[in-house]
């Protein structure tokens, strides 16, 4: 017995370090969990990251879209048992069909616009301006006042009426309500509404709801848009008068004061004789899509809300994401 243990140890060994071997080269083919782990290694794929930061209720057809957390929380998932009463605008013009741009007569109700003003009324705090992922004030860029809204059964209403305006789309979801108040020399000088331009997912489309409008300034400047010729139009922008040039259209200056032909503000000048002015008409609103179906922003929305010179203007935001393939829980079963 103890001249074979001998020749038996090295063969026992030897197979132990030929196991240890194939079990290293196992781990490392694996990816090495635990080293990952201890390194702190925190690379994800975009997949992997989105699937992680979901909540809870966010079901598994809605992970592989391009869209955070936060994102999802910001935007209104539709309610099947929600009922509101039938709404008939007065009319509904179009302005431009690429980019689509229409606008609305009486998309408001009687007593609508009152209710989100009183709902706005406790929340309103200085509006403020992203820049590179960091939030900051400048009243050059925006002077004005916002307040999200609390969801009464009539916002929700406002909410749906905005989401069936452009169709009952699967992919595209309005977001939550924000209102904004602009007092003499409130205004938000040009910009785009959406800050990137993807396909899968983006603000591809607005309305400016104009709540209150007992002002003089204030309409709201496409610079970009070709104005419609016909003088039925005037009712709703702010058009030459017939024995002038198409430029003595004059205003405020953003953040300059005085009177000018053209608008000044930190990030661009433009000519108001150029482009479409929408006049803030109560109760009225202006829809318009922002980006192609390839996910290219459209130049053409480049806008800005003029100083408002004598009164208040109040305005209600409606933007709308886009998230492809994104479908909520209380959805999957209608498809």
């Amino acid at each position: 017995m103890h001249s074979s243990m001998p020749s038996s140890l090295p063969r026992s060994l030897g197979s132990i370090i030929q196991y240890a071997v194939l079990a290293v080269l196992a781990y490392i083919l694996a990816g090495a969990p635990l080293l990952s782990m201890l390194t702190g290694d925190s690379s994800f794929s975009s997949s992997s990251l989105l699937s992680s930061s979901y909540p809870s209720n966010v079901g598994a057809k809605a992970r592989h879209g391009a869209v955070d957390a936060g994102k999802l929380d910001s935007l209104v998932i539709p309610e099947k048992n929600l009922s509101c009463a039938e709404h008939g605008y007065k009319g509904v013009y179009v302005l431009s069909r690429e980019p689509l741009v229409v606008y609305i007569e009486g998309f408001l109700g009687e007593g609508e616009g009152e209710e989100v003003v009183g709902l706005s009324e406790p929340h309103f705090t200085p509006s403020t301006i992203w820049n590179l992922g960091t939030e900051s004030l400048n009243p050059n860029i925006r002077n004005s006042e916002k307040a999200p809204l609390p969801r009464s059964h009539t916002v929700k209403c406002i909410e749906n009426r905005a989401r069936t305006f452009q169709g009952w789309q699967p992919d595209v979801f309005v977001e939550k309500l924000w209102s904004q108040r602009y007092g003499v020399g409130g205004h938000y000088t040009y910009h785009y509404d959406w800050s990137t331009a993807k396909k899968k997912s983006g603000r591809v489309s607005s309305f400016m709801v104009y709540i209150e409008g007992n002002c003089t300034g204030g309409g709201t400047h496409f610079p970009r848009l070709k104005r419609p010729g016909g003088r039925e139009w005037c009712r709703f922008i702010e058009c030459p008068s017939s024995n002038s040039s198409s430029s003595d259209t004059t205003t405020t200056k953003i953040g300059k004061g005085g009177q000018g032909k053209t608008v000044v503000g930190e990030r661009s000048k433009e000519d108001l004789s150029h482009g479409v002015i929408f006049k803030p008409i109560k109760g009225n609103a202006v829809f318009w899509e922002n980006m192609r179906s390839d996910g290219s922003g459209y130049a053409e929305s480049w806008h800005a809300g003029l100083p408002v010179e004598t009164g208040r203007k109040i305005g209600l935001n409606i933007w709308s994401w886009k998230i492809e393939g994104y479908v909520p829980p209380s959805m999957e079963e209608e498809l």
